[in-house]
């Protein structure tokens, strides 16, 4: 098998950037269909069908799937507002909680005919989402454009298909923050600073993922990288996104930031003598480390502020809190007691999901992480992925939408491709430090 195919190469660049332009709107609309999330998700599945798919079926997958289906039916017969507090039709939205459910199965559960096709995208899609909103931000930031600014990002809010707030709240933010003194968020068209560490995260690991694959595909084949750049911008893209994330300032990117940091000091340490040092790697290292500096010496006194009062922090009360108010009973079949139903509805997707189905709900996240960590063992990439994917379910909005399911194809497709063509004894341990050892 041949990583490169020529007739991949010509469409290699443009429809990564594609759908990196879609990824970078992908909360923008006229109605939560009509959007770009929808035509992300159907650019999406174009791809995977061009590349070749087929879904293996296990028994395994089935229970799960049964499991989850019949107690979800049971919620929305007895509590339906467990599903959903706003929709006019439960009998439809629990149809389409199956049918997200069946898709997020799917992906992974496919066979791929042409995974190197799919690993190219994915590593190429990934590159250039990061570059872009880098690029905004940069550009934001200077103030070079006089009618892109923080301010800007913030009053599009209101017109966003999901993630999005009130004009007038929006006005009101910015005029007590003027009288502060205090700068307006940094979000673009995310809606929220944590979406868009989010998305920051998951692109550097999905860069990760195809990265390790396709270097593993490529020793099997016994070919050359041809100056692709599998070894020379992994650090860059790296050390982009963790000063990117820090320079967000939310609690969520600082936690993406240090899972990041940390799988490059244990990369490291792991392999300290595998560090070739040139004077041009010196010379970019010295200039990483100043940039990183300045951003950390910036966002220093926001993160600690947050460090402490985290436990007055209604987000995090929001996310996690709520846990506690549930009884045992709650976890096993579901939520069926209004009482018990938070008043602010579910902001974290791993709790929504087992409130809707209780053990079904479970054995679908469980199922889930052992298939992600099962795929990401060739690789090295085991705690990583599974970090990813439960960042991703705790994310805040609805876990069963279109943009979610698009930010965890970044995730679960490559890995699907990786894990057809690596064997199970992770080879990848070897040599992790030679992918992120050049700037």
């Amino acid at each position: 098998m041949s990583v490169f195919r020529g007739e991949y190469s010509r469409g290699s660049v443009f429809l990564p950037f594609v759908f990196a332009l879609l990824m970078l709107f992908i909360q923008e609309g006229v109605s939560y269909y009509a959007s770009v999330q929808t035509a992300a998700l159907l650019f999406l599945m174009g791809i995977v069908f061009y590349s070749g798919a087929v879904v293996r079926v296990t028994p395994l997958l089935l229970a799960v799937f049964g499991l989850f289906t019949a107690l979800l039916i049971v919620t929305a017969v007895l509590l339906p507002e467990t599903i959903s507090q706003n929709s006019p039709h439960i009998a439809v939205t629990t149809i389409g909680v199956v049918g997200y459910v069946v898709l997020i199965l799917a992906m992974v559960s496919l066979y791929h005919i042409r995974a190197d096709r799919l690993l190219l995208f994915y590593k190429h899609a990934s590159v250039t989402t990061i570059v872009l909103i880098v690029m905004l931000v940069v550009v934001t930031e200077l103030v070079l454009f006089p009618s892109l600014t923080r301010e800007y990002f913030i009053l599009q809010n209101a017109d966003l298909v999901t993630n999005y707030s009130a004009l007038s709240g929006l006005l009101d933010d910015l005029a007590m923050r003027s009288a502060r003194g205090v700068r307006p968020d940094i979000d673009l068209f995310y809606g929220e600073q944590s979406f868009l560490s989010l998305v920051i995260f998951i692109c550097l690991v999905s860069y990760l993922i195809s990265s390790y694959a396709l270097e593993d595909i490529r020793q099997a084949d016994q070919k050359p990288s041809h100056g692709e750049g599998v070894q020379g911008v992994s650090v860059f893209m790296l050390v982009c996104g963790l000063g990117c994330m820090l320079y967000i300032q939310s609690f969520s990117s600082l936690f993406y930031a240090a899972i990041v940091g940390g799988f490059l000091l244990t990369n490291f340490l792991s392999h300290p003598g595998s560090m070739r040092l040139t004077p041009m790697k010196a010379v970019g290292a010295i200039l990483f480390g100043v940039v990183i500096f300045m951003i950390v010496m910036q966002s220093y006194p926001y993160y600690l502020h947050r460090l402490e009062t985290f436990s007055e922090s209604l987000s995090a009360q929001q996310r996690f809190g709520v846990i506690l108010d549930f009884l045992p009973q709650d976890f096993m079949f579901g939520l069926h007691d209004q009482d018990r139903m938070p008043s602010f509805g579910f902001h974290n997707g791993i709790i929504y999901i087992v409130m809707m189905a209780g053990l079904g709900g479970v054995s679908l996240i469980a199922y889930l992480l052992y298939r992600v960590a099962l795929m990401a063992r060739p690789l090295g990439l085991t705690a990583l992925s599974v970090l990813a994917v439960l960042a991703v379910f705790s994310q805040n909005g609805a876990i069963f939408s279109p943009n979610k399911l698009v930010i965890l194809s970044f995730l679960l497709l490559p890995l699907s491709c990786a894990s057809q063509y690596l064997p199970q004894e992770n080879p990848g341990r070897r040599r992790r430090i030679s992918l992120i050892e050049a700037t």
